[in-house]
């Protein structure tokens, strides 16, 4: 018994603290006239959501007149190992490539006027495709797959789709078709209630992603300024998530979600089913408890009609 650990809810301990003892030092202080001596590094690492041996927090939640359960974690979602998380009501993909839209104004020439405009060979090519619900399992994200994130922090790749509402813009010959950047998604844990710190180091992250999709955008590659600035930028997002676990129980899981996507058009395709297409993927980062080592992510995605023979 004497050898187990906890960690006490941050919230909840620092206003049951406030209520008694103006600060961590005032209540160390007094501590010691209570017999329950507890030093004021150990009040300010649990009141951080510090893992403490379970006789230290006893201490802790008997000096304020609480018991270790009032003040401990809640243990209903966050003890939970893994997670069901259920995004299909959003459209992250689109059916319908760039090079489609270039495919079909290939079969023209500039002189020509296609008949249909490239929102109706989209909206045609939808008609005939298959939206589904899908799943994908996220699993701990390691640092370098947190690092590796930043080149899709912001993805140059598109799909295009007939749904306005869904779209991150309008693009096509004429700025008509609704298009879904392939950006990395990013998820967070329901019953997670972030405090300032846990949003301000969240904030850090999301810039450093940024910064490092903007180095490899803009800087030239393998210069000194290149790997310099990579370097710097790693060292930060590696430091931020470190905190994020030991100091606040949290952790990243990573997975990638992925969908078809028609690549080409023709009269062939339409009358055979003989459609042409890739696998398009986005990354993923959901934020949730230490305990959680596998989450299970249904998504809408695309399939297309397999010729039929």
């Amino acid at each position: 018994m004497a050898n187990k650990t906890i960690s006490l809810d941050p919230e909840k301990s620092k206003r049951a603290r406030t209520a008694l003892y103006a600060n961590p030092n005032a209540m160390a202080q007094d501590s010691a006239v209570k017999n329950y001596k507890i030093s004021e590094r150990t009040i300010r690492s649990i009141e951080d959501g510090r893992t403490v041996k379970l006789s230290t927090a006893e201490n802790y939640s008997t000096i304020l007149g609480y018991s270790v359960e009032e003040l401990a974690k809640k243990t209903s979602v966050e003890d939970e190992r893994s997670l069901e998380i259920d995004i299909s009501s959003t459209e992250i993909f689109g059916s319908c490539s760039e090079s489609l839209l270039e495919t079909w104004r290939s079969h023209y020439s500039h002189n020509e006027e296609p008949p249909w405009s490239d929102l109706d060979i989209v909206r045609g090519t939808e008609r005939e495709m298959k939206a589904h619900v899908a799943i994908s399992n996220l699993k701990p994200a390691s640092l370098e797959q947190i690092i590796a994130c930043a080149i899709d922090y912001k993805s140059p790749s598109k799909s295009f789709l007939q749904n306005k509402s869904a779209s991150h813009g309008l693009g096509g010959r004429h700025n008509e078709v609704p298009y879904i950047s392939h950006n990395l998604i990013w998820l967070l844990q329901s019953s997670i209630q972030p405090d300032d710190t846990v949003v301000s180091k969240l904030e850090q992250i999301q810039k450093g992603l940024h910064e490092a999709n903007s180095i490899v955008s803009e800087r030239i590659a393998h210069s000194a300024e290149f790997v310099i600035e990579q370097l710097k930028t790693s060292s930060k997002i590696r430091q931020l998530v470190t905190s994020l676990y030991n100091k606040n129980q949290l952790r990243f899981m990573y997975g990638e979600l992925s969908s078809e996507c028609v690549n080409t058009f023709t009269k062939k395709t339409l009358i055979e089913g003989n459609f042409e297409y890739n696998e398009i993927k986005r990354k993923v980062l959901l934020l949730c408890n230490n305990s959680v080592d596998s989450v299970q992510v249904k998504y809408s995605a695309w399939s297309i009609p397999k010729a039929a023979y």
